[in-house]
Parts: structure tokens; sequence; C-alpha cells
């Protein structure tokens, strides 16, 4: 009877033990788990800046097109008389922008799985960023403008147009001069190319700004949860 009480009691505690060797263990790993979970949370919160950065240059070089889309629609409007300033417009009317999103944080969670994100609603606003939004600016928008430009305006461009350069610009402006202006205005094909290019342009711009403003709630939710 005392043999079988002290066997019973040593299983008890090598029983304890081992439990609370798993609970250690898992103690340890959960916490290397929340501890990468919040290095790929600052990181993605980087990358997220990043983008940003991106977005708003694009955003800054859109702009800048559109105004020579609508001065060559104002001249086109009213009628106006050719001059050199019309060159760097038609020089660049029809140039396209790229924008450059960073996801090497969200690449990197991914390869670990998503459910490292312990917060449910956080990682799905995290997926839908990377998986659907920023994507759509890529296979809609710039898509789109770059059709536009390979298959209708470059090529009525060359057709239409002689390029030159500045000697004295360093930027790389292209310039051009239209073979026959008077023509160019009165052709509709042309004002049609000019306008389907802003329509774009707008387009591409409020879908920017618009994705910039869901980045940024993003941000402030990351910045809480690791603030947590």
């Amino acid at each position: 009877g005392r043999y079988l009480k002290y066997a019973i009691g040593e299983i008890v505690l090598v029983v304890i033990g081992i439990l609370i060797a798993l609970s250690i263990n898992n103690w340890n790993e959960s916490r290397k788990d929340k501890i990468l979970e919040m290095k790929i949370l600052n990181e993605i919160n980087m990358n997220l800046k990043s983008t940003i950065s991106s977005l708003n240059r694009t955003i800054e070089s859109e702009e800048a097109y559109l105004n020579y889309n609508l001065l060559i629609l104002e001249h086109i409007d009213g009628r106006k008389e050719y001059n050199e300033t019309l060159d760097k417009a038609f020089g660049m009317y029809f140039w396209t922008v790229t924008s450059h999103p960073v996801s090497a944080g969200y690449d990197y969670l991914k390869t670990r799985g998503l459910e490292l994100i312990t917060n449910d609603s956080l990682r799905i606003e995290i997926s839908l960023i990377f998986e659907n939004e920023l994507p759509i600016i890529r296979s809609e928008n710039e898509k789109w403008a770059n059709n536009l430009q390979q298959n209708v305006s470059y090529p009525y461009h060359i057709e239409h147009f002689i390029k030159y350069y500045d000697n004295n610009n360093i930027d790389g402006i292209e310039y051009a001069k239209p073979n026959n202006y008077k023509a160019l205005m009165e052709d509709p094909k042309f004002k049609s190319i000019n306008t389907e290019i802003i329509s774009n342009r707008k387009w591409n711009i409020r879908s920017l700004k618009d994705l910039i403003e869901k980045i940024r709630k993003l941000i402030l939710k990351i910045e809480e949860e690791v603030e947590k």
C-alpha cells in the first residue's frame, strides 16, 4: 500500500512537471509569436507610410500632366493661335505615371501565416489594402492608362507631332511640335484622345486620394495595436 501510494505520488508529480513544462513552453512560444507579430506590424506600418509617399508623388505627376491636357483643351475649344509654350504640353500630354507600393512586410507576413495577427479586424483590413485596394490601382487605373497610351495616344502622337529636346534642360522633358497645328485643332480624334486622358487622370487622382485616406486610417489602427 505504501509503495503504491508512493508510485502514484511520483506519477502525479511527473504529470504536474510535464504540464508545467508544456505551459512554460507554450508561454514562450506565445511570447515569441507576439514579438514577431509586433515586428511585422511595425514593418507593415513603415511600408504603408512609404506607399503613401509614392502615391503622393504619383498624384503630383498626374496633376502636372493633367494641366498640360487642360491647356491643350483650352486652345482647342478657344481656337487659340499656336505658340511655342504649347510644345511642352504637346510633348507630355500622353505620358502615364506608375506608382510603387511597398509590401515587403505583408509579403513576409503571408509566409508566416496571416493568423499571426491576432486582432481579427486589423488582419482583415491589412489584407484588404494589400490584396484588393493596391492591386486595383495597378490592374485598373494604370493598366487602362497604359493601354490607352500604347494603342491610341502614342501611335497618334508619332504620326502628327515631331519630338525634340531642349539642350539646356537637364530634366529630360520632351517637347513636340505639331506637323499641322490648324488641322490638329480641327481633328475630333485628337480632342477625343485628349479628353479621354483627362478623364482617366481625374479618376486616377481621386482613386489615389481615397486610397491614401484608407491607408492613413489603417496606420493609426496598427499603431494603436502595437501600443497596446
